[in-house]
């Protein structure tokens, strides 16, 4: 029993009750780079590379250059000259996309500069420019996907408004068992950190006062008989204290949890269903988790390490 109930109250104390969020996705779309000096069989291949590393980052949906060809089509849309940024602004526009990513590829003797640029489609003006250099033919996939990493890193940190994530009834409610958990979800650090902090000094001194009494107890049931009386009353009295204080340390306990509640349910629910501020720039609880893919390319979530529901 003593050992269950450790391992219950660790469990609860020490997961850390900070969530990693869902971004909702931008809607991206890159346009096939311009050759300069180079066969178009290179610079399809590298815009192939581009588009596949933007979809790994798990941050966007990007538009498949087949759908793209297929769109403008129905549309009437003659990609033909298309190279201004007039001209990829129109073309965001009919595929519905947030950034349009244009760009060249440039030979430098037998190297390669990729150079592409990020056009926000509502604004109509280009925001970023990246470049990367590879030396060769056989290491243009990493350029790809480094310029890839630079792009994305951007348009994240550019439009930190826009990466949000929205709050659900299931997500705040399944946060409930753990004193704290609701609050950090719905934006109360401040509750949170008091919560959490008050159950975890609450609940430890509760098992140390159990673990007394547990002790008190064993000490005195193995009073042999026959013993003087004054051994079993201090015993017993060293029994009877240890029941107070794990008493007190209990409801001291079940009062925190309780306050806990009321607030949970009455004073810190967020609003359902509506966007709130992106995560990861606040608190000790909050950074931005770089993963970097098999292929070099930085994945950017903004949470924290800890339980996932």
């Amino acid at each position: 029993m003593n050992k269950s109930l450790l391992l219950v109250l660790a469990v609860i104390v020490c997961v850390s009750p900070v969530p990693l969020y869902a971004a909702e996705k931008m809607q991206v779309a890159v346009l096939d780079l311009k050759p300069r000096e180079v066969s178009k069989i290179v610079t399809g291949a590298v815009s192939d590379i581009i588009r596949s590393e933007m979809v790994k980052t798990g941050l966007f949906t990007v538009v498949e250059r087949a759908q793209m060809n297929e769109i403008l089509k129905e549309q009437g849309f003659q990609m033909t000259g298309c190279t201004d940024q007039a001209c990829a602004v129109q073309v965001g526009k009919l595929l519905s996309a947030r950034k349009i990513l244009v760009g060249e590829i440039n030979r430098v003797g037998k190297a390669f500069m990729i150079t592409v640029r990020i056009v926000d489609v509502e604004k109509g003006v280009s925001e970023f420019a990246a470049n990367e250099k590879a030396e060769n033919e056989d290491v243009l996939d990493k350029a790809g996907a480094g310029i890839t990493r630079k792009l994305a890193q951007n348009i994240v940190e550019g439009n930190k408004e826009y990466f949000v994530e929205r709050k659900t009834r299931s997500g705040y409610y399944t946060r409930a068992i753990v004193p704290g958990w609701g609050q950090f979800y719905a934006d109360r650090d401040t509750k949170g950190y008091v919560f959490l902090g008050s159950f975890a000094l609450s609940a430890g001194f509760a098992v140390f006062s159990y673990m007394r009494y547990s002790g008190a107890a064993d000490d005195y049931s193995s009073v042999p008989r026959g013993a003087p009386q004054s051994e079993f009353d201090s015993k017993y009295d060293a029994k009877a204290k240890a029941a107070n204080l794990f008493m007190i340390a209990g409801g001291v306990t079940a009062l925190v949890y309780a306050a806990h509640w009321v607030d949970f349910l009455f004073f810190s629910r967020p609003e359902f269903g509506e966007k709130t501020a992106a995560r990861g720039d606040g608190g000790p609880f909050r950074l931005d988790v770089v993963y970097s893919n098999a292929s070099g390319l930085e994945r950017i979530v903004y949470g924290s390490a800890g339980v996932r529901f």
